[in-house]
């Protein structure tokens, strides 16, 4: 059936927390479509930074590039979360953020590469900015809620202030020198939507359409680990010197994407998310996966161009830390997720971190990436088997309710 034309101005509502079969609009899906360009520039200038041997420089930009994007993200995530906007404003609005996203992307590689951060922030701040005057909206259609959207509005303007002043201000510093300045802004960042939450009445999040929209963005960043094996078996194609070892890695690199999705969809756990402290630790953690996720698509990217160039990049044992620290810290981020969700057995999770840690490094120091990548795999496969055989035996065991015929 047609759908029914678009309001030209209506209020922007509160909607139902209780709301029933309520999914991601199709707008949100564009959203996150154009962030995909976000993602793979983080990643792509990760890749860069590894096998250029600036890892210094590399760690502090990804740092605060993740920040940024899964900020930016989440600003708008959870205001559509919150409330029913859909109208010409709003729709004209977003669109100057989906620019405004393509702009923080186009300047993701002079920040890695020159310690530029004007492009990024200026794009970031026109994105968060018009998300101050979303606020600005919805506090005027919703009177109940004018103190907690004004809060959130305020907050946003005066964090910019100060973004401005570090993108535009700090010229001749070192990445490191910049990181207290990143800290103190992320900090503040983090602290407008604890601040907001403390008047008298607040939203209740919606918690199916919460855990959907942030399983998409997961997906979004598992996607650009598919891209990388997929690049890499067209290179082995043309490669006929290392075609066995391109295919292994690249078999490995699809493989090691197909049991993280596997871990997180089906092993994070159940959450209230109508609690605003489980709220906010699930929405908070998520840095973690996301980041971890992002920097694994480069770091496979930098050890499948080793093989092909061995004179690249650092020295073995680094180029394996490099893709089991981050696959790592998901595994020890899903872990502590999982001590706020009813599923509270986490110890399994961090052995499993650790051992990845261990193998995966032990190995790459030994024989080289492609190794590093197969043990990598081979270990979170293996972790991955052992929790499906232990939710199955847990399934077993509990008592199916007999209901009437």
């Amino acid at each position: 059936m047609p759908s029914s034309p678009i309001a030209l101005i209506r209020p922007i509502l509160l909607r139902d927390p209780h709301e029933e079969g309520r999914t991601a609009t199709t707008l949100e899906l564009f959203f996150d479509l154009v962030f995909v360009v976000t993602i793979s520039a983080i990643a792509t200038e990760w890749h860069h930074a590894v096998i250029g041997g600036h890892l210094e420089h590399g760690v502090v930009s990804l740092v605060e590039m993740v920040f940024g994007v899964w900020w930016a993200w989440m600003g708008f995530t959870w205001f559509a979360n919150f409330f029913d906007p859909d109208d010409v404003p709003y729709r004209l609005m977003v669109l100057v953020q989906l620019l405004a996203s393509l702009g923080l992307a186009s300047g993701i590689p002079d920040v890695f590469e020159h310690d530029d951060f004007r492009i990024v922030v200026g794009c970031y701040v026109v994105i968060r900015l018009v998300m101050a005057t979303q606020w600005l909206r919805a506090g005027r259609a919703n009177p109940e809620l004018r103190r907690y959207c004004r809060r959130w509005a305020v907050g946003i303007c005066v964090v910019q202030v100060g973004w401005v002043a570090f993108g535009f201000g700090l010229h001749d510093l070192t990445p490191l020198q910049t990181l207290p300045f990143f800290l103190l802004g992320a900090i503040v960042e983090l602290a407008v939507p604890i601040i907001a939450q403390l008047v008298e009445t607040a939203p209740i999040p919606h918690p199916e359409h919460a855990e959907e929209r942030y399983g998409l963005f997961t997906i979004i960043i598992l996607g650009e680990m598919v891209l990388v094996a997929s690049d890499t078996f067209n290179t082995a194609l043309q490669d006929h010197t290392h075609l066995a070892t391109l295919l292994l890695g690249a078999v490995s690199a699809g493989i090691l994407a197909f049991c993280l999705w596997w871990l997180y969809f089906d092993f994070l756990g159940d959450y209230d998310l109508r609690n605003i402290r489980t709220a906010f630790i699930w929405g908070y953690g998520h840095y973690f996966i996301f980041g971890a996720l992002t920097t694994v698509g480069g770091s496979m990217a930098a050890l499948l161009e080793q093989v092909t160039n061995p004179g690249e990049g650092p020295g073995r044992t680094t180029m394996a830390l490099i893709l089991t620290i981050p696959i790592a810290l998901f595994l020890a981020t899903v872990a502590l997720l999982r001590r706020v969700s009813e599923t509270a057995f986490c110890r399994r999770w961090l052995t499993a971190a650790a051992a990845v840690l261990a193998v995966g490094t032990t190995a790459g120091a030994a024989w080289g990436p492609t190794a590093t990548l197969v043990s990598v795999c081979a270990t979170t496969a293996a972790f991955l088997a052992s929790e499906i055989v232990t939710k199955g035996k847990a399934a077993a065991r509990t008592p199916v309710k007999q209901g009437a015929a």
